[in-house]
């Protein structure tokens, strides 16, 4: 992939563009998400590069967000209209198309459902997913939480010990998931596997 813009460089211009919290989330993403990605027999570099890229958009507006994703023609939820950070993803990946080089579909598609999720966001997006939540940086886990996710067989069924946990979560403040998050809870608890 030596289309590809350096990864230094890749940080480098992600540093720059971040608040310093979301950047060392971002690092601790993409740590966890390129050994993610070692375990489960993908390549390294893509772990690293979508992780440290996923939260790119996240401080645009909900007005850029949306003009951005219109105009690349990510196809919008209703929920993801109402929200539009619910989008960020979407928009990340769009810039990351235009500046990182020849990016495999694989890391755009990770990076456009980490927020949702997707059945169809692949093993290098459950990569992403678990990574997202489960970094080191994140407080919402303690060590015997996370080291309990990450010590699961199988990327699925990480994704949906994580979605049971969100679950539970969101049903104690009278939330509910998006309908792609039903159908991906869904998917999983009926056996589905994700594409690699």
């Amino acid at each position: 992939m030596s289309n590809l813009m350096d990864y230094t460089k890749l940080e480098s211009v992600v540093k720059k563009h971040l608040k310093p919290s979301r950047f060392e989330h971002s690092k601790g993403v993409a740590k966890v998400c390129s050994e993610l990605s070692t375990r489960f027999l993908l390549d390294k570099e893509a772990g690293l590069y979508t992780g440290i890229f996923h939260d790119y958009a996240r401080y645009y507006s909900d007005s850029e967000i949306l003009k951005a994703c219109r105009k690349g023609g990510v196809d919008i939820s209703k929920e993801e209209e109402e929200k539009p950070m619910l989008l960020h993803g979407a928009a990340a990946a769009l810039v990351m198309r235009d500046i990182v080089g020849d990016v495999p579909d694989s890391y755009l598609i990770a990076i456009r459902n980490h927020t949702l999720g997707s059945i169809n966001m692949g093993l290098l997006g459950a990569c992403l997913y678990v990574a997202d939540y489960t970094e080191p940086n994140r407080k919402h886990l303690d060590d015997k939480d996370r080291k309990e996710i990450l010590s699961l067989p199988t990327l699925e069924e990480m994704v949906l010990n994580i979605l049971e946990r969100e679950k539970k979560y969101y049903k104690e403040k009278g939330m509910t998931f998006a309908k792609r998050t039903i159908e991906l809870y869904n998917f999983l608890l009926g056996g589905g596997l994700f594409n690699s």
